[in-house]
């Protein structure tokens, strides 16, 4: 490793301090200088000066550093560094944690706890808390070891009220009413998250008011089935234990089965015992939240037993309830090892049901859930309403399910497909000839249109009722593909700077912000991505100059990943084809699956299925195999482990 003059000064110093000032052979002792200027110092002068220095985004926080230039700025950042962390009751785990996301950082997460830039960065913070050594002090940084378990936090959640009905409509063959059963809550976090299926007071309401009307309105002659010799009561029982084991997902209990047949034991009449029965087999909570019951113990926590896995395996991929097959491996015991797993999850990929998880994935990961209630200027967008937001929806819909159904059902494809459906209204948007009645499959100039990020629904929901929205289409880019976490400021102004002569278009108007430290930190790494698409319009129309009639200029440049682009084709190819970006949505995926945000015990489980990913070439069905395998999804950790 070649190393700069001042480095080889200090380093030449630091090694004849080692024995009391005669130099040893290079290698024989990295002092704590030495690592701090060889390794450290380049990683902190790429990671953390831009903000940390006086007068930048971070030039009023703890941890304050000087531009690298000469031997003198090496020793006063380690100094102020060896403050931190020695006389600072939190810093050297705010060092740790920060850059790789664990707690809130406004220059968001630079990498993870796998990777060599936390290595180097344990290795300073240990070194600066116990000085002196010629080797990392302390503990090791994490690693992850082949045979290793690695258990993970696996929250009580509800399903969504999309499992709910199809559950129901599997079980029972009742469609329940749109609004019945407590909707899940659209917003920021996937739909799986145990916080988007919370139950209020008045959703315990709806809960009863949904099992009631399945009560009264399922076929209970066809359900039953009795036999010509057979006694209705024991019909009736016979069928309550046979929906209780099917709806609750595993075998009953004397208690569970005594409960649900109380009605039939206290003398009901068979058919109304029935309806009360499944009243409250339908609003229990085995029913209504995904199981996670522990199975054989493992270091840290418990193997999840077969039927929880059934139940995890099903939800995850198909929306529903465990079909007879996979509850017939979970009754065999045929769900214990990976490679089970492994072939009823590819199983159930191929089924066609697996096309509501894939959707609802793509929806909530390209947050359309900002096309609610989406309104447009009508003096702009005069036939912009409800019907061309539904339209949008369904051309995102086609799109994913042709790349992920009926496609190759890869990653690149989903970025760059230059191939789309469209109605009559969309065509006209998309500035095609009109398709006529229904829905055509259309081809899009692939150097305007690549991929998902340019169809209308996601540029129309990252947008303004008159007016792009680089901002919002920036930041998407950075959080969601590159997985760079975004923690606003508290009390900064985030209103534009109004238009002006000296700012008459949005870059104008944004690069004002790039000269104010407190928001220079964001907005140069969202605004050039955003700008990008500054040729799509506030309903994704393409245009060629702003609303000033000033030509949009689409250029940017970005340091990580490195490379310049003009227009949001360039963007994509740069993003897109980049590791992190892959590793970023195998990321976005994990947390679909497991519902929640990913945390620390989750990354030798991320790294595994990120590196599958790359030897696919990025092959979605394989994605949602691997993801069912790791540790993460298989095993439960105990609470005193859960981070």
């Amino acid at each position: 490793m070649t190393r700069s003059p001042h480095v080889l000064t200090l380093l030449s110093l630091s090694l004849a301090a080692c024995d009391g000032g005669t130099a040893e052979p290079p290698g024989a002792c990295v002092t704590d200088e030495a690592f701090f200027a060889d390794e450290a110092a380049p990683l902190l002068s790429a990671q953390c000066v831009a903000c940390h220095v006086e007068g930048g985004l971070a030039g009023g926080t703890r941890h304050v550093l000087v531009p690298f230039v000469d031997d003198a700025a090496l020793a006063e950042n380690m100094a102020r560094l060896g403050a931190l962390v020695r006389d600072t009751d939190d810093g050297a785990a705010l060092l740790l944690q920060k850059p790789t996301g664990q707690v809130a950082h406004v220059g968001g997460a630079r990498f993870d706890t796998l990777s060599p830039e936390y290595a180097v960065l344990h290795e300073l913070v240990a070194r600066l808390g116990e000085p002196g050594a010629c080797e990392h002090p302390g503990e090791a940084p994490p690693t992850c070891e082949d045979g290793v378990i690695y258990p993970a936090s696996a929250p009580l959640r509800r399903l969504t009220d999309a499992q709910v009905r199809r559950s129901i409509a599997d079980l029972v063959g009742v469609e329940l009413p749109d609004g019945l059963f407590p909707a899940t809550t659209s917003g920021p976090d996937f739909r799986t998250f145990a916080s988007n299926n919370t139950v209020s007071s008045a959703g315990v309401e709806g809960v009863m008011l949904a099992a009631e009307h399945v009560s009264a309105t399922m076929d209970l002659d066809a359900l039953m089935a009795c036999g010509a010799d057979e006694a209705e009561a024991d019909c009736a029982r016979r069928y309550l234990l046979d929906l209780g084991e099917r709806a609750w997902r595993r075998p009953l209990t004397d208690e569970q089965a005594t409960l649900i047949t109380r009605f039939l034991d206290a003398g009901v009449e068979p058919r109304e015992a029935v309806q009360m029965g499944v009243e409250l087999i339908f609003q229990a909570p085995y029913f209504l939240y995904l199981d996670a019951t522990p199975g054989e113990a493992v270091p840290g926590g418990a193997r999840l037993d077969d039927w929880a896995v059934a139940a995890r395996l099903s939800y995850f991929l198909l929306d529903t309830t465990p079909d007879e097959t996979l509850r017939a491996a979970a009754a065999a015991g045929q769900l214990r090892t990976r490679a089970q797993v492994a072939a009823q999850a590819q199983r159930l990929v191929a089924d066609p049901r697996v096309v509501n998880a894939v959707l609802a994935f793509h929806q909530d990961w390209l947050n359309t859930w900002r096309l609610d209630n989406a309104s447009r200027d009508t003096t702009l967008y005069p036939d912009f309403d409800e019907d061309t937001v539904d339209a949008m929806r369904t051309e995102l819909d086609l799109f994913v399910s042709e790349v992920v159904w009926s496609g190759d059902a890869r990653f690149e494809t989903l970025m760059f497909s230059e191939w789309t459906w469209v109605n009559a209204e969309l065509a006209a948007i998309y500035g095609l000839p009109d398709p006529g009645e229904g829905w055509s499959r259309v081809q899009l100039d692939p150097s305007v249109r690549p991929g998902a990020l340019t169809r209308l629904a996601f540029l129309t929901g990252h947008g303004y009722a008159a007016s792009s929205s680089p901002v919002k289409r920036g930041a998407f880019v950075l959080e969601e593909l590159l997985c760079q976490e975004l923690a606003p400021p508290q009390d900064v102004n985030m209103d534009l700077p109004a238009e002006s002569e000296e700012a008459e278009t949005i870059r104008e108007r944004l690069q004002q912000h790039w000269t104010d430290a407190s928001c220079a930190g964001c907005h140069t790494r969202i605004d050039p991505l955003g700008l990008s698409m500054e040729h799509y319009g506030a309903t994704g129309e393409w245009r060629d100059t702003w609303e000033s009639g000033i030509p949009v200029d689409a250029t940017g440049t970005l340091d990580d990943p490195a490379g310049s682009f003009d227009g949001a084709a360039e963007m994509v190819a740069l993003i897109a084809s980049a590791e992190r970006a892959r590793a970023c949505y195998v990321t976005r995926w994990a947390e679909y699956a497991l519902g929640r945000a990913h945390e620390e015990a989750d990354a030798c489980s991320l790294r595994v299925v990120q590196r599958r990913f790359e030897e696919s070439d990025g092959d979605l069905r394989a994605l949602l195999v691997d993801l069912a395998v790791t540790d993460a999804f298989l095993v439960r950790a105990t609470p005193e482990e859960t981070p």
